[in-house]
């Protein structure tokens, strides 16, 4: 991805929690919940996590969570 997108994809996500926001604000959660899945996938994107290492760390916490561990 070249520069000009990176910077574009970035200004985007203010714009999105903005509507989410409203969206919230207004009883819209599962619009709200939308908006949330895109602001992750552009976050990813734009760092550029893979699905694999997500799901690698989700269950990582998950199971912290659940022996009690910190994962400091």
């Amino acid at each position: 991805m070249d520069e000009l997108s990176t910077r574009r994809l970035r200004n985007v996500i203010p714009v999105l929690t903005e509507q989410r926001n409203i969206l919230l604000g207004s009883g819209l959660s599962f619009a709200g919940h939308l908006i949330d899945l895109t602001i992750l996938q552009l976050r990813l994107s734009l760092n550029e996590i893979s699905e694999d290492e997500l799901c690698e760390f989700s269950n990582r916490v998950s199971l912290d969570l659940v022996s009690g561990k910190s994962s400091d």
